[in-house]
């Protein structure tokens, strides 16, 4: 699933590409058109952006939203078969092809108004760490595993970013919102700003994030080298775990600034701790 990070560097890399070039021609396979969309030829790229992780292209007062999820894809020459094919926009310098993405929705700024209504915080568009708390307190019948991925209110996180706040911020994903403290929440927004940007820093510099990643899709915890614990929530999203995450706080983040620097030390320095 395509996360907030990633849907940024999308909506940069169109930019940096056709901003202030006009379309020549357009097709769409979708349904969710509110206005004829050949209404858009002729007009000019203002510019592009994300929320969450919907990528918006901006035409003189018209919207294309585009959801690529878990398969969809973008490119700038053809390279799939037509029936894989979503939108189509020729531009006077380039053309643009999206394939596989489930959601195309082409219409004007009610796109924008209505995503705001439903969608929650994102640390790239829409930053409100007031806001955030309130949302986040709304939801105190919830594990905060579950709520993490609830677009409603974290806009933009999924499954990777879920991993590595979660950790970063020693909560369990099976606290329920109502039990944890102000400060514990506060830790999980901290984190969800701080990584969201750090993921997209990485991505602009062509770099991968592996070494941001703590927990993802790894199978030993970086602090002691034990396994790590997974967790089913959300059906069939994982999310990983170390029992470090249950340590005293002020251990917890020191362990977590060394392991930044890049020291490794072994699980028998904390083992009065565990």
């Amino acid at each position: 699933m395509t996360e907030g990070p990633t849907a940024r560097l999308r909506a940069i890399q169109i930019e940096e590409k056709f901003v202030g070039h006009y379309v020549t021609a357009i097709e769409t396979r979708s349904k969710r058109l509110h206005i004829d969309y050949h209404e858009i030829v002729g007009k000019k790229l203002e510019k592009t952006t994300s929320y969450g992780k919907n990528i918006l292209l901006y035409f003189n007062g018209y919207i294309i939203r585009i959801h690529l999820m878990m398969y969809g894809s973008i490119r700038y020459e053809r390279s799939k078969p037509d029936r894989y094919l979503r939108l189509f926009i020729s531009f006077d310098n380039g053309n643009l092809f999206v394939y596989n993405a489930p959601i195309i929705e082409i219409g004007n700024k009610e796109i924008e108004e209505n995503l705001t209504k439903e969608y929650g915080v994102d640390p790239l568009f829409n930053w409100d760490e007031k806001r955030l708390f309130n949302l986040i307190l709304k939801n105190r019948d919830r594990k905060i595993g579950d709520v993490l991925l609830d677009q409603h209110v974290f806009a933009g996180v999924g499954n990777i970013l879920r991993n590595e706040i979660l950790f970063r911020a020693g909560i369990s994903p099976e606290r329920m919102i109502g039990d944890m403290s102000e400060e514990e929440i506060e830790r999980i927004i901290l984190y969800v700003k701080k990584l969201s940007n750090d993921f997209l820093k990485n991505k602009l510099k062509q770099n991968s994030i592996k070494n941001l990643l703590l927990v993802y899709n790894k199978k030993l915890c970086p602090i002691c080298g034990k396994p790590l614990i997974f967790y089913r929530i959300s059906k069939m999203l994982l999310h990983i775990i170390s029992k470090f995450a249950f340590l005293p706080k002020e251990v917890f983040t020191f362990i977590l600034s060394v392991i930044h620097q890049g020291i490794n030390y072994s699980h028998h320095l904390f083992s009065d701790h565990i």
